[in-house]
């Protein structure tokens, strides 16, 4: 008696199903690119209960026919590839055969589709990879899938999957990134019967970039264009100005195919290399054209990595794209800055530097005088070294950080202040600087009496993820004792009504984004590890409420 035996196909196909459907985003990833290839030029996406009740998604495609539809829910039933050959030169979002069967296989799945050419459609009704039942249907042209149930027959991988919050995050982010490789195609997405994004078909990038990376960002892109060396590179990059202390906002097309890539990400960052600071990252929408032999893509089930045949030519185009596209908008707003503003008396010219300006010279000298004090105060507090940040050296144990109110001499590149002390010359980052300040500032405020908050004229509106919406829905009361005022605006929007005086005239979103994304940090570490790290940042000092 043989001891090797052939799987039945139901028991295989709930094995590829552990590879290719990981979670209920992986699924809508897969349904919305089959609607991609379809032609769809509309695509709406409907889940409850995070996707584990239901995931529907419809599309005004060329939908199938009774016979094709049929063969769809087969086992390696394609219609992208036919040869051998065709494996190396993939044009389409989907090829493997592997996602119908594979999610019918762990669901109770309903496929109903009609082409233009006929009357009637075709209902396919399939329990856990059973069919049920085939019928006509009347339907419109296009094709919707319905997945109930998910994992309703395997409790065991059931069990694995996160929040709520955490898995409607994972479809947001699934459904954005495609969204943003397709900006021709309307994409919407439901949750719970309630609009929850929407992203309205555009003719460029540009809107559906600002969309998906938020309106801030509008006025700080820099667009990359390059062509060479049989590829070409388009997109955005956004000024350093903005970033983000995660990688969450870099997304990368390669023949509009949403993957990732170290090798990639790692030539970005040689892009932005001396403009970012230590731990930051930054914000990409970058595109890939290049020959579909020259890449493959069959590498992972999940089709999210690829692998170029000439990796190092692809790597040095992107660092060299992304170079020149932020070097040409800083020169842009240089030039800007020279035609509009007058030159101070005091001016300082060197090599490299630009001269303080008449508006700007006050409130830069009025920084670093406060910067001063406020490092001469810190050093006579009997305080234990642990209380500052950890970047930042105890005042006095650095020559750099002199008591005494540095004298200033010019600006360089727009972002540091070159001063002189009874030291030497001090390059002061103005953006690290003013930080310090605030937050010496901020803490005497909260230790003495609380802070008050100034209600805006207009209050800024933030857009969060359902993640960042969870995280920050804990800290409200941290906030409140701030005079930070924040308040729900309807699904995962917040306004913001009241800020501190002393930062009255700063913009708080990006504030507060970086605030999320710190906690969602130490909340990660935390998973993690079992543990609280609490390492990139001390506030705030308990574990932040909410599933984690």
């Amino acid at each position: 008696m043989t001891t090797v035996r052939i799987l039945p196909e139901l028991l295989s196909n709930q094995i590829a199903a552990g590879e290719v459907v990981e979670r209920p985003s992986a699924v809508v990833k897969e349904l919305v690119e089959n609607s991609i290839d379809a032609g769809a030029s509309a695509i709406t996406i409907e889940i409850e209960k995070s996707g584990k009740s239901l995931i529907r998604v419809s599309d005004d495609g060329i939908g199938l026919s009774r016979d094709d539809a049929l063969l769809s829910i087969e086992r390696y039933a394609t219609s992208k590839i036919f040869k051998t050959e065709d494996l190396f030169c993939i044009s389409t979002m989907g090829f493997r055969g592997e996602a119908l069967p594979s999610i019918a296989s762990v669901s109770k799945f309903t496929l109903v589709t009609r082409p233009e050419n006929k009357d009637t459609g075709t209902r396919i009704e399939i329990l856990g990879g059973k069919v049920r039942n085939v019928s006509d249907a009347g339907a419109p042209v296009g094709t919707m899938v319905e997945v109930k149930d998910l994992f309703f027959n395997t409790p065991a991988r059931k069990k694995f999957l996160k929040s709520d919050n955490t898995e409607i995050s994972h479809i947001s982010d699934a459904v954005a990134g495609m969204a943003l490789g397709h900006p021709h195609i309307r994409f919407r997405l439901f949750s719970n019967k309630m609009l929850h994004k929407n992203f309205p078909a555009s003719d460029t990038l540009f809107p559906r970039a600002v969309n998906v990376l938020g309106t801030e960002v509008s006025k700080k892109t820099a667009e990359i264009h390059y062509s060479g060396a049989g590829l070409t590179l388009t997109g955005y990059c956004v000024l350093p100005d903005l970033v983000r202390n995660t990688g969450s906002r870099i997304f990368l097309f390669v023949n509009r195919r949403l993957v990732h890539d170290r090798g990639l990400i790692s030539a970005i960052f040689q892009g932005y290399r001396g403009r970012l600071m230590k731990g930051k990252y930054p914000m990409v929408v970058l595109f890939i054209e290049i020959p579909f032999d020259a890449v493959d893509v069959n590498v992972h089930p999940t089709k999210r990595e690829v692998r170029f045949f000439n990796p190092q030519e692809v790597y040095e185009a992107v660092c060299r794209a992304v170079d020149h596209a932020l070097s040409h908008t800083r020169k842009e707003v240089f030039q800007e800055r020279e035609g509009q503003r007058p030159l101070l008396s005091r001016e300082f010219y060197s090599e490299g530097s630009v001269p303080v300006r008449e508006d700007d010279f006050p409130r830069v000298e009025q920084r670093a005088v406060a910067w001063g004090e406020s490092l001469a105060n810190k050093a006579a507090e009997t305080e234990p070294a642990g209380d500052l940040p950890p970047s930042i050296p105890e005042p006095g144990l650095d020559p750099m950080f002199h008591p005494a109110p540095p004298r200033i001499l010019g600006q360089v590149l727009g972002t540091y202040i070159l001063a002189e002390s009874g030291e030497g010359l001090l390059l002061i980052d103005q953006h690290a600087a003013h930080e310090r300040v605030v937050y010496e500032a901020l803490k005497k405020r909260v230790t003495a009496s609380g802070m008050a908050g100034q209600t805006l004229l207009v209050p800024e509106t933030l857009e969060l993820s359902h993640k960042e919406a969870d995280i920050l829905l804990g800290l409200l009361p941290y906030l409140s004792s701030l005079g930070i005022e924040v308040e729900p605006f309807g699904g995962t929007t917040f306004i913001i009504k009241a800020v501190p005086s002393i930062i009255s005239q700063k913009a708080m979103a990006p504030i507060l984004t970086e605030i999320i994304e710190t906690s969602l940090m130490d909340k990660m570490n935390f998973q993690r590890t079992g543990g609280w790290m609490n390492a990139s940042s001390s506030w705030p000092a308990t574990k932040p409420s909410g599933p984690i």
